[in-house]
């Protein structure tokens, strides 16, 4: 189970929760913030966690400025707890209105009785419940429109892909993986819906660029370029694109 501590900031922010995570791959210790999460802190196998705090405190600045534009990047919300009455995605330019039943069972379900209707029954009081099956939901509906785009694309750069994986990630929008003599692999996150579709294509032709280049040298973004010619406006949009996800689907809390 990760850890969580508390960082002593400013007493206008409110006290930041952090997660420490051991990766094997690190080679040194990282910190990343993001709406999902909070500060991540990424450390090497066997690393002392003795010294995370001393890192921690090191960077306060970075973190502070970190954790005010995340803020300042998250939707407006609805009070904490309460149910959306409609889901839309705006890449693909849907609307669905979501009716809720209570039921006596467990958990919750999400059904489809009309074309933009969804309907959410079960224990809709239980807010794990609900945002779980509606995430599900939104899985379902991202490997039916992101699986067929990126095939799409990955046709027309020439890129063989191995997989395509839907799910609901809570720091990264999609990541390309490879091993020598195989096809590539490709992770995308549903919540790409979320975005206009510019956003969402412009994250897909990111990732299948890296089957050439594995790293964002200057080569990888010259390629980038060539194929998108206003990739460096999207990837400025691409920053603050995290305010068109509902607090919903951002994690599994």
């Amino acid at each position: 189970m990760p850890r969580r501590a508390t960082v002593v900031r400013r007493e206008w922010l409110l006290t930041l929760n952090y997660i420490v995570r051991e990766s094997a791959r690190a080679k040194r210790v990282s910190l990343r913030m993001s709406p999902a999460e909070g500060l991540l802190v990424v450390v090497p196998k066997g690393f002392d966690r003795g010294e995370i705090e001393g890192l921690i405190e090191a960077n306060r600045s970075w973190i502070e400025r970190a954790f005010e534009r995340v803020e300042a990047l998250r939707p407006i919300e609805a009070p904490p707890g309460s149910r959306p009455d409609e889901i839309h995605l705006a890449a693909i330019d849907r609307t669905w209105r979501i009716d809720w039943q209570e039921a006596d069972e467990p958990g919750a379900v999400v059904v489809a009785p009309g074309p933009f209707d969804v309907r959410v029954s079960g224990s809709i009081d239980d807010r794990s419940a609900w945002r779980r099956a509606l995430r599900a939901w939104l899985i379902e509906r991202g490997r039916e429109h992101l699986t067929g785009w990126t095939e799409e694309m990955a046709r027309a750069l020439d890129v063989d892909l191995e997989r395509i994986t839907v799910r609901c990630q809570k720091t990264r929008w999609g990541s390309y993986t490879s091993r020598p003599g195989r096809a590539g692999r490709i992770s995308l996150n549903a919540q790409l819906l979320f975005l206009p579709y510019r956003l969402a294509r412009y994250v897909i032709l990111h990732e299948l660029c890296h089957a050439t280049h594995p790293n964002h040298s200057p080569a990888f973004w010259d390629q980038v370029r060539r194929h998108e010619p206003e990739s460096d406006r999207l990837r400025a949009e691409l920053r603050r694109a995290w305010r068109h996800v509902p607090d919903w689907a951002l994690s599994a809390s």
